[in-house]
């Protein structure tokens, strides 16, 4: 837990209420601010999903770590990028633009396996040298009614959501078959601890 060890000054580059709540809910301090990026700009229209996130998280990651470095002194902090899709069948669902866009993408879903991918990108700055790994979550979607599909989108759930589903949400029609759970939900947290282990003195 890192409460049983030292830990270094944490800024999270990430404006998702999703990973701000699961880094406070492991009893991580840390600080947060909003990447300035285009997440579209430099990204090749062939890339997997892993190199897609393993990008993003970098580029997040850096931009914030240019605007804090030169108002830092003594302890240095590390910045945490992250950035999270769905894939299913090779193709890569971000966010939904809009209730119509999550209906597609949920019914792209709808009975399939399906991958949630994270890149993750630990940047501390008293070496400047960023480490950025990526994980994966193996699930399955039951087959969805329209009823079941309908129902959910009402909600507004979906929004903000990559593959426009919240598996923190509960619905009881998407289930892991293999991987972290705090993946899906959008920070994965036993990499994370990992990294930052590497970092971290006991």
């Amino acid at each position: 837990m890192p409460s049983e060890r030292k830990t270094l000054p944490l800024i999270l580059a990430s404006s998702s209420p999703q990973r701000r709540t699961l880094l406070a809910e492991t009893g991580y301090d840390f600080e947060r601010i909003d990447p300035q990026i285009d997440e579209t700009e430099g990204i090749c229209s062939g890339c997997g999903p892993a190199e897609l996130v393993a990008s993003l998280a970098f580029r997040k990651a850096a931009d914030v770590a240019r605007r804090v470095k030169a108002a830092q002194d003594e302890v240095l902090p590390v910045i945490i990028g992250c950035d999270t899709v769905a894939e299913c069948g090779g193709e890569i669902l971000g966010k939904p633009q809009d209730r119509d866009h999550a209906s597609r993408m949920l019914t792209r879903l709808s009975g399939q396996p399906h991958r949630v991918y994270s890149g993750l990108c630990i940047w501390p700055l008293a070496t400047g040298v960023p480490k950025t790994e990526v994980a994966v979550t193996h699930l399955q979607m039951d087959t969805l009614s329209e009823d079941a599909l309908e129902d959910y989108l009402e909600t507004d759930l979906w929004r903000g959501k990559a593959g426009a589903f919240g598996y923190q949400d509960g619905p009881d029609w998407l289930q892991i078959t293999e991987g972290s759970e705090s993946n899906v939900i959008g920070l994965p947290l036993e990499l994370l601890q990992t990294m930052l282990a590497a970092i971290t003195p006991v």
